[in-house]
Order: structure tokens, then sequence, then C-alpha cells
């Protein structure tokens, strides 16, 4: 299995948007009809530009794109990945206080203030009905309320959109991405989608977006690496050749990357038998996971004399 990664659920959507066509259908997807209209989407660009401090970033991470209106104007769009595994009414505010932010290094840049429009995308198992910043002063009187800054954000909150929605989404790495993020913390349901996901995935879709839809998936300790691959192996033979080859590699990647971090523990704790039950581990799990002896003498470095006698000892082999 790939060795855990930091902040997964955030890394892998903002993979997901660092590709044209899955951010330009995301945009399509969840802007407002009269916001798109104005937009050029053959202008869009993914910029480096962040606006999160250390203390924001500890609530969203963010992807920034530009892009020009019909009509020339240039304008910036937030995405802010709410990666909160609990509602927080406090967002609105967080918002606020990223627009802010925003607006004061364009300021301080010298450069021409461009208008931010700012969506949440909230990825948590709960359904949020989000608060815009009036919604806490709503027993004042106008007058007062003039006084309260305000700004619209746009808030998708995945857990309300059904299956069937994501599905129809014409941009294949996008839906699965969705498919996968809506239903990480539901194994079951997330397992019996593996097939349905499959079918959103073009057929000659590049390896590098299979790659990151499936890393993510392996990164889901929920779910036992076998019962994917009986899911893969339903699919169609051209799709399912392609696929196997990656899990694969995939798996044969996460297996040295867990026998080093076995081999640095055991140096440390100063024992050679930390090192041989980790290597048995390896071949044990490599063996049940139908990886090749030959793939397994590369990885782990035992003969297969070594790799033999372990998988009898365990009576994995006659």
């Amino acid at each position: 299995m790939p060795s855990k990664i930091n902040n997964i659920h955030d890394k892998f959507f903002k993979q997901v948007m660092a590709d044209k066509e899955a951010s330009i259908a995301f945009l399509e997807e969840f802007m407002p009809q009269n916001i798109q209209v104005q937009l050029d989407f053959d202008s869009l660009e993914n910029t480096d530009n962040s606006y999160i401090t250390d203390q924001l970033e500890e609530s969203f991470a963010d992807i920034v794109f530009t892009i020009k209106t019909k009509n020339d104007k240039k304008l910036t769009l937030s995405i802010l990945l709410e990666h909160k595994s609990y509602i927080d009414h406090n967002t609105c505010f967080q918002v606020l206080e990223y627009l802010a932010l925003a607006y004061k290094k364009q300021s301080q840049n010298k450069e021409v203030l461009v208008p931010i429009l700012p969506l949440v995308f909230y990825h948590g198992a709960k359904k949020w009905a989000y608060r815009e910043l009036s919604y806490f002063f709503n027993d004042y009187d106008q007058n007062i309320l003039q006084y309260i800054p305000s700004h619209q954000t746009q808030f998708v909150d995945l857990s309300k959109i059904n299956d069937e929605h994501i599905l129809s989404i014409s941009n294949g790495f996008l839906a699965s991405a969705m498919m996968l993020q809506k239903n990480y913390e539901n194994p079951n349901v997330l397992v019996d989608s593996i097939l349905k996901i499959q079918n959103t995935l073009d057929p000659y879709l590049e390896k590098s977006k299979l790659r990151s839809i499936f890393v993510y998936l392996f990164q889901n300790e929920r779910i036992d690496s076998k019962i994917i691959k009986e899911k893969l192996d339903a699919l169609p033979t051209p799709q399912k050749n392609k696929i196997m080859s990656l899990y694969d590699q995939l798996m044969a990647e996460g297996i040295e990357k867990g026998m080093e971090k076995g081999i640095e523990k055991g140096i440390e704790k100063g024992k050679l038998e930390g090192k041989l039950e980790e290597s048995e581990k390896i071949i044990i799990n490599a063996f049940k996971n139908q990886i090749p002896l030959e793939t397994i003498r590369v990885i782990t470095g035992e003969s297969i004399e070594n790799i033999n006698s372990i998988l009898k000892k365990k009576g994995l082999l006659n």
C-alpha cells in the first residue's frame, strides 16, 4: 500500500484542478450561470498565487485562477477547500479575512485591483447549510446593517450532490474525483462505486490521471486492497489490463517505501529481528496481492529461496 500522504484530500483535489479541462468543467458546473456567461474559459489559468496565512491554512487550502471576461476584464477565481471534518459556521468570517488579505496584497504590490470571486468547496460527510455574514445580524435595522461588510460566496457542499449528478459530468476525471471524495468516509458505498467510477473514465485517459485517482483510493485505510482488486477484475479486458498494470506498480512502490521505513526503524532500535519480521510482512503482503516473485526479490533483496521458504512457512506455498 502506498505510504500515507499528508493533507491527501487537498493535494488530490489540487491535482485534479491543475488539469485545465477538469477545472473548466468544475466551474461550469458550480459557478452561477449569470457569471459563467461573462467568462472566457479559454483564458483560464491556474496560478501560483495564494492569500492563505498560517492561521487560515488551518481552515482552507486554496486554488487560485485568473480568467478574463468576454469584454476583456480580468477576474480572480478562488476555490477554497474546506477540509475540516466538522461544520464550522465561522467559515464566512474566514472568507472575509481571506478577501481582505487578498485585496491588501494586490494594493501593496501596486497591482490593478481585480475582483475576487470566492467559491468554498466542502467535502465533509455531514450536510452543511452555509451562512453568509449577514445571517448573524439579521435582527438589526437596515440603517445599522449598511455598516456590516457584505460579500457573496459560492458554496458547494459535495454531500448534497447525488451520485447520478456527479456521474453525469462530462469530464470523467472530475466526475471520478468527486465520486471518490464524496464517498471517502463510507467504505461500503465507495467500494460499490468503484465500477461506476471506472465507467466515467475514458479508456484512453492518460496514465498520470489514472495514477492520481488510484493513489488517492489506496490511501483509504478502511478499504482492503483485495476488495479493490476484485472490483477491478470485473472491468472489461482492455481497461482492466491498463488499470491492473498501474495497480501492480503502485502496490510495489508502496511496499518498497514500507520496507525502507521498517529498516530505518529496525536500525534505530538495533533489532535485526524487527527487520526480518518487516521483510516477511512485505513478502507475504506482496504475494497475497499477486505481485510476481521476481518483483518481490528485487524489492526486498531476499533470494527466491528465502522468499519461498517464508511463504511455505506461512502455508501460502506447497
